[in-house]
């Protein structure tokens, strides 16, 4: 039996976080039964039927005005993670007779230092499934939030050196995370395994009726539609949305009258008075019209850890895309004409002069998912480390 523990909840098309874990479940399935220990940090939408069992626990921090105060001074909310840590040692104790019973413990994040430490008191083998590097995305904030960047590595740094030191496998989603883990916290190459984020690219859904309904909808007939698509509440899209909202869109307001912004994700509560070239939709339990609507996918990423699954998605429905190295981190994109990396401050002139009808060479649908990202890719990585962990 597989025990895994991840931040939850676990909604499959939420955000890149769950779309992982969503994959890795699939994978491990074909081997053993598998229980999600999740801890919620946002308010669930209601759990569907699944294939794995799962016991949840409530760590919301509902303090909103506090969350926010704490988000704009160090981009994440210390008291939340407080109350999620002592949530995490209830359920782990809770359930330390499932984890002794256990052939393995999946860890999904080194934000568990209770779980880590639980496993290995109990003989388990230990799992760390690392999603990111925070202490590399920390390490972004230095140029412009000096607070944010002394706090997180502060806190960040320690716990990812204690749950490496602690794991018997570690799992990256790129070979560069490897390298900075490897730099960084001396950590044992032998360790470490390389299984990237995936997705399923099925053709779009959406009919031409429900298409012209949702441009009526959000007053996006007629224009360039220029999307970002994230889970709001995370610390690297909020980032994107507060510089598209900062810097891109009031001087576009008189340069490009006819591009909209579309920002697409839940967590658009946080973001007071937009400008009017500017336009939420919340969360989308179906996002194939957003996608159908884009003319460009714009994600001005300066901070950032991972392999980005926003940008694999709309590369994968050949869209064209504008975005950072930060952005592109971990995913090849030569002879992809239609992926543009830019610095920050070219954006703007980027998207002043983007035509829409323009054909760019490399684009075929699907055509960055033949081999790196398929889910055909993580099944046999996770295969491999089955079988790695059982020869011992």
């Amino acid at each position: 039996m597989i025990t895994m523990i991840a931040l939850g909840p676990i909604e499959r098309n939420s955000n890149g976080y769950s779309i992982r874990i969503g994959h890795l479940i699939d994978s491990l399935l074909r081997h053993d039964e598998v229980t999600l220990i999740e801890f919620h940090i946002a308010e669930p939408r209601g759990a569907g039927e699944t294939d794995y069992k799962r016991i949840e626990y409530d760590a919301v921090y509902r303090n909103r005005r506090v969350s926010d105060l704490f988000f704009r001074l160090f981009t994440f909310n210390p008291l939340g993670q407080l109350k999620m840590q002592l949530m995490t040692i209830k359920g782990i104790w809770d359930n330390r007779a499932l984890i002794r019973s256990s052939d393995m413990v999946l860890i999904e994040g080194a934000l568990f230092p209770f779980a880590v430490a639980m496993a290995k008191l109990l003989g388990k083998t230990v799992i760390l499934d690392t999603h990111c590097v925070n202490l590399k995305l920390g390490i972004d904030f230095k140029k412009h939030n000096r607070a944010a960047y002394i706090l997180r590595c502060l806190t960040w740094g320690p716990l990812e050196y204690f749950a490496y030191r602690l794991s018997d496998h570690i799992i990256f989603v790129s070979q560069n995370e490897v390298d900075f883990s490897e730099r960084m916290f001396h950590m044992p190459r032998k360790k470490a395994m390389v299984i990237p984020n995936v997705l399923d690219i099925p053709p779009l859904a959406v009919t031409a009726e429900e298409t012209d309904l949702f441009r009526q909808k959000y007053g996006l007939n007629g224009k360039v539609v220029a999307t970002f698509l994230g889970d709001l509440t995370s610390v690297q899209n909020k980032d994107c949305v507060n510089l598209i909202l900062n810097e891109l869109a009031g001087g576009l307001a008189t340069t490009r009258k006819d591009i909209r912004f579309l920002i697409v994700g839940k967590g658009e509560e946080g973001f007071s008075e937009p400008p009017d070239n500017v336009v939420f939709t919340g969360y989308l339990d179906k996002i194939d019209a957003a996608i159908a609507v884009t003319d460009i996918f714009v994600a001005p990423m300066r901070v950032g850890a991972g392999t980005k699954t926003k940008v694999l998605l709309f590369m994968g429905y050949r869209k064209p895309i504008l975005t950072t190295e930060v952005g592109i981190e971990g995913i090849d994109v030569r002879g992809r004409g239609d992926v543009m990396v830019l610095r920050i401050d070219e954006f703007a002139d980027a998207l002043g002069s983007f035509d829409p009808r323009t054909i760019y060479a490399g684009n075929e649908i699907g055509s960055c998912f033949g081999g790196d990202y398929s889910p055909e890719v993580m099944r046999s990585r996770v295969d491999e480390l089955i079988a790695q962990i059982h020869k011992g």
